[in-house]
């Protein structure tokens, strides 16, 4: 996968589509996102990476392909005595080790520049960090 068009790259390892959709970016990838899910498949909106929070003419019959699911998480669902133990399993997952991060490369605070320009250009593969140290 390149980081060009992701609904190939999808299609190449799901011809029929993943059953899953987590779509991190939100407004801008839903319909790309309901079109690439398999059909009676879901999608979970749980990002606003974009910045963007409506879908321009969205008309939720004709985008939502039939028996397909739109969802949508919010952290804000887990706060307090609620998301207590499923946040303190993850903490306790990460502490273990079970949680391995996909890292690709770290850079430090001075390279901040290159670091953008890595990501800019689509090389990431992982998560990238700029450290302060």
């Amino acid at each position: 996968m390149d980081g060009g068009d992701i609904g190939a790259d999808v299609r190449a390892l799901c011809p029929d589509g993943p059953d899953f959709v987590l779509d991190l970016v939100g407004a801008p990838t839903v319909p790309e996102s309901l079109r690439l899910v398999k059909r009676g498949g879901t999608v979970c909106v749980t990002g606003m990476l974009s910045g963007k929070w409506a879908i321009p003419d969205f008309q939720p019959v004709a985008a939502i392909p039939s028996g397909t699911k739109l969802t949508a998480f919010q952290s804000n669902d887990i706060r307090g005595t609620a998301g207590g133990g499923a946040l303190q399993a993850i903490v306790d997952g990460v502490a273990s080790g079970a949680y391995q991060p996909n890292l690709d490369r770290v850079f430090r605070l001075e390279q901040i520049v290159e670091a953008h320009t890595y990501m800019e250009a689509n090389q990431a593969t992982g998560k990238v960090v700029v450290r302060n140290d």
